[in-house]
């Protein structure tokens, strides 16, 4: 992982820790929520301050072992939380949050399509909870999530276009790998690649792991990763490391 990736991930982990630790001592002072579901399984008042501990526990660990990973699970425990105690609005935006920052971040590159449509299972069930503030506050929790989607979903259109301009010809009509639509299944073993080169690929597509960090896994120099992706490059019909990403990102890379 980056440095500045790194660095960037802790601010918003100690600024979510203040956050959830805020969250749990105002929780402790309230008497719950009387008409959540959550109240037939335990008093609302324990079960929200403490799942905001829990949270602000991860949050913590996130700071001393920055993990994305972590991120994810404490946005989606706060938002089915949040959807289901009568914050609805604000569970709804650590869901979309959660998704974004899966997407962006390339977690679970591998499964991403199945991840998330697990996630919005979990969303779309958890607000079936504000059932029990009436039909119509269910229906208005509902559409508001829905327009989240199709906002955020326009914004990222937006940038798309905005910013194809700045991706190389060589990644958008790539003669290299044909027949294959974005976002299904690559697999290095159809190319002209040795199983070292696989191995580096993946290192750098799934751990984002730089040429020293691959060095370090597989016990060989620098110059070594170096000249094999230099290869690997003309396999592909690229001219650097920042455009090979940007190629295969675009699939569902395995061996």
């Amino acid at each position: 992982m980056k440095e500045n990736s790194v660095k960037s991930e802790r601010v918003v982990s100690i600024v979510g820790f203040v956050f959830l630790i805020t969250a749990a001592v105002a929780g402790f002072t309230f008497n719950g929520d009387k008409t959540s579901f959550l109240e037939y399984i335990a008093p609302t008042k324990y079960i929200i301050p403490y799942t905001h501990v829990i949270c602000a526990v991860l949050a913590f660990i996130s700071i001393i072992f920055p993990s994305l990973f972590i991120m994810v699970a404490i946005f989606m425990i706060e938002s089915v939380l949040t959807v289901m105690t009568h914050y609805d609005m604000l569970g709804i935006f650590f869901f979309y949050a959660a998704v974004i920052l899966l997407l962006v971040k390339d977690i679970f590159t591998k499964d991403h399509k199945h991840v998330i449509i697990v996630l919005f299972i979990i969303h779309y069930l958890s607000l079936l909870g504000t059932l029990s503030r009436g039909f119509v506050y269910a229906m208005v929790s509902y559409a508001y999530s829905i327009f989240c989607m199709v906002f955020y979903l326009w914004i990222y259109s937006i940038l798309k276009r905005k910013f194809s301009c700045y991706i190389p010809s060589n990644i958008t009509d790539n003669s290299k790998i044909p027949g294959i639509r974005k976002g299904d299944v690559l697999k290095l073993s159809d190319f002209e690649l040795t199983e070292t080169q696989i191995q580096f690929v993946l290192a750098n597509i799934h751990e984002n792991l730089s040429f020293k960090d691959i060095s370090e896994k597989y016990f060989v120099s620098v110059s070594v990763v170096k000249h094999e992706f230099v290869k690997i490059y003309k396999i592909f019909s690229v001219d650097n490391l920042f455009e090979l990403r940007l190629l295969l990102l675009q699939y569902q890379v395995k061996a």
